[in-house]
């Protein structure tokens, strides 16, 4: 492209030629700042790149990313970057005010050498990023494999650990819940050798009080190893659910084992032994009348606490559906 200057009617330097000069002098300033930093003056590089400014305007970043990208050695960056400091230190010196006093006035109200300031920390800025991606292109596949491969032995390891700890804990899970079911199962054997010689009555009242120790005795087991593994098994997720609503099972084995327990009580009662004499006869004389008032009773009593627990199982905690709440 050609442009005609129409004061001299002469034709300007094509735009090739004026981006091969610009490139040019942003090689010099690079030759400049890989000088040794004894024989480097930070004021003759602002002078130079001050002129070069005024002239044309911006630098062209690409000369500067492959000059970074030609140097051999670490060195020699070294060596830029150290005197590209010099630069900037004395551009916030008071010897820079000295050197270029410049004040404000009506057409000039900006100092001309903030540009060239702000040009200066781009150049570092630019190169240090060249830098910085010249030595990540340098990195080889064997660089990244090994990487890899540190990172891997501390995630490996770290699974080896949750794995062993998983493991064991499945182990002492499984190796406790045996001994517990089995120790369970032999301590009822024992109770039913003997119960040819135990009433009925009395074979189901302490039948009911072993089924209600072991009951329990596996759901605190299983919510003790539930706190230890971190394992959910409430059959609610409601944050303001009461112990009914999350453990309903149990409630209602417990309330079944305890119905079971009060009838099997009430049955040995009304046969009145260990009463005294005078109640019994009593007894005696109303024994229809008795057994049908506490046996409506023992079920008035059961039939309310079936309806209590039913009520809180079925109670709404919330106004959010489906239980937006967590634990």
């Amino acid at each position: 492209m050609i442009e005609w200057n129409k004061k001299s009617g002469t034709v300007s330097k094509t735009t090739s030629d004026h981006i091969r000069e610009m490139e040019a002098d942003v090689d010099d300033f690079c030759e400049r700042l890989s000088k040794d930093s004894k024989e480097f003056d930070a004021k003759t590089f602002f002078d130079v790149l001050h002129k070069y400014i005024v002239n044309d305007g911006r630098l062209l970043y690409t000369n500067i990313t492959n000059y970074v990208f030609s140097l051999e050695k670490e060195e020699k960056f070294g060596i830029m970057q150290t005197n590209l400091d010099k630069v900037i230190n004395y551009m916030y010196s008071e010897q820079f005010s000295e050197d270029y006093v410049w004040k404000p006035s009506k057409d000039h109200e900006i100092s001309p050498f903030n540009r060239t300031k702000q040009t200066v920390l781009k150049m570092w800025d630019h190169m240090n990023l060249a830098r910085r991606q010249l030595t990540l292109f340098h990195e080889t596949d064997a660089d990244y494999e090994r990487i890899v491969e540190k990172k891997m032995e501390i995630v490996s390891a770290s699974l080896l650990k949750e794995m062993n700890g998983q493991l064991l804990a499945l182990v002492a899970i499984f190796t406790a819940l045996s001994f517990l079911v089995f120790g369970g199962i032999s301590s009822l054997d024992n109770i039913f050798i003997g119960a040819k010689d135990i009433p009925v009555t009395k074979l189901m009242i302490v039948g009911t009080i072993w089924c209600f120790c072991i009951m329990n005795l596996v759901f605190m087991f299983m919510f003790f190893i539930a706190k230890l593994t971190k394992l959910d098994i409430k059959s609610s997720r409601d944050i303001n659910a009461n112990s009914v609503q999350k453990y309903p099972l149990v409630w209602w084995c417990n309330l079944v084992l305890i119905a079971i327990l009060l009838i099997s009580c009430w049955a040995y009662y009304i046969k009145c032994e260990g009463f005294s004499k005078n109640a019994y006869s009593f007894l005696s004389q109303h024994s229809t009348a008795y057994f049908i008032i506490g046996t409506l009773a023992i079920i008035g009593l059961i039939i309310s606490a079936v309806i209590k627990i039913y009520k809180m199982s079925k109670d709404e905690i919330d106004d959010l559906p489906n239980n937006e709440h967590y634990s």
